[in-house]
């Protein structure tokens, strides 16, 4: 066993004393637990390889970004902040490509304003805004109801987008909105002001509202233009974005450091999987070549004595009562509606698992060759129509006990 090292625990950091001058670790780093560990396992031979945070970052980042005596440098630029703490997280996430790092760098950098640069971290360090592979930030954006922006200005050159009659700019999914950078106000101070407006999801979802839409977007570092100092710097202005997704169904927050091309974004449409790449196998789906359009699971289905007395999970009865309350209200859910309700999500199940629970249950699934899973509509069973007297006072549309 080699010399035992003096050293001092809080809850925040460990310092270690070694070769003769003291070593912080903060809790946020990559090497806290490891070197906890080794400290109290006695293991003092493997400590310095913990202390180091520097050669953590450096045997994972390549390429322009180069650290020296623990600051982060990309192209002789220091960097510091958001972008550092950025790079930890994603070493805590266990991701092992420094390209969405390295290329977000590159576009931050290519912003022709400093003063944009520096208060793109404040806003990036009210939460940790996930970013692409490409480089780019993951925002959102509350829009009306009908994917209008809530407020136009007849002065706004646009540049990409379609505008009515009130300046307003169309926001549907997949757009790209862009307007000439000049029209976007640089001025930090000046709270409410012209340009086009991303925020945190507390920011925009407030601005959605309950009627309104809430959409995730994505924008490009060297497109950033200013953050308002109000609203605890939640909102910035940019002069180009582009409509990822609409969340406004499941209105839930992104929470990875990088979001993969082309991989489904939680609570948006493109989340559950489309025909050809879901693989579940109910033995109530039909392959039948019928021409046009016919239904999953085409019988009577169960009868009402039967299902009130079966002994149904807690999960299957949330699934059944939110369905039979839809129908008892004219509607026939699809089964991403299904899927992204609160029990649904809480356990992971995909839209491929609401077809087998759905289907066990009773219910009709409509079978459609030209749409993907998600969109196929469930449609009532006979007894439907009693859906409310039969399971007022179990649990809500949400899954939640009703007291």
């Amino acid at each position: 066993m080699s010399e035992k090292l003096p050293y001092t625990l809080s809850e925040d950091a460990i310092v270690v004393f070694y070769d003769g001058k003291p070593h912080s670790v903060r809790k946020d780093n990559v090497n806290f637990a490891l070197l906890k560990k080794a400290l109290f396992e006695g293991r003092y031979e493997d400590v310095p390889q913990y202390l180091d945070i520097v050669k953590a970052v450096e045997n994972f980042v390549e390429g322009d970004v180069e650290v020296k005596d623990e600051v982060v440098y990309y192209n002789g630029h220091r960097l510091h902040g958001v972008v550092v703490d950025k790079l930890l997280e994603m070493l805590r996430g266990g991701l092992k490509d420094s390209s969405p790092l390295t290329n977000y760098i590159s576009r931050l950098m290519e912003n022709p304003s400093s003063n944009s640069v520096e208060q793109l971290y404040t806003f990036l360090g009210y939460k940790s805004l996930p970013i692409t592979p490409n480089g780019k930030v993951l925002g959102y954006k509350g829009v009306q109801e009908d994917y209008w922006s809530n407020t136009g200005n007849a002065d706004t050159i646009v540049v990409q987008g379609e505008t009515n009659e009130r300046h307003q700019i169309l926001n549907e999914v997949g757009a790209t909105i862009e307007v000439k950078r000049r029209c976007v106000d640089d001025n930090k101070d000046n709270h409410c002001s012209y340009g086009l407006h991303i925020g945190s999801y507390d920011y925009a979802n407030s601005w959605a509202s309950s009627s309104g839409k809430l959409l995730l977007v994505e924008f490009d570092p060297q497109d950033a233009v200013s953050v308002p100092d109000d609203c605890s710097f939640q909102k910035l202005r940019v002069s180009k974005y582009k409509v990822v997704a609409d969340i406004s169904d499941s209105r839930i927050e992104l929470n990875k450091a990088v979001y993969e091309a082309n991989k489904p974004i939680y609570g948006s449409d493109n989340d559950c999987c489309d025909d050809e790449s879901c693989d579940y196998d109910c033995d109530d789906y039909s392959d039948d070549e019928d021409e046009g359009r016919d239904y999953l699971n085409d019988d009577d289905g169960m009868d009402e004595e039967d299902v009130v007395d079966e002994d149904l999970s807690m999960t299957d009865l949330a699934i059944r009562n939110y369905i039979e309350n839809k129908h008892y209200d004219g509607v026939n859910p699809t089964i991403k509606n299904i899927a992204d309700i609160k029990v649904c999500r809480d356990e992971g199940i995909r839209c491929k698992d609401v077809v087998c629970i759905v289907t066990d249950l009773g219910f009709r699934v409509e079978r459609d060759s030209e749409k993907v899973l998600s969109d196929l509509v469930v449609f009532a069973l006979e007894y439907s129509s009693h859906a409310k007297s039969l399971h007022v006072g179990e649990v809500n549309e949400e899954g939640e006990l009703i007291s």
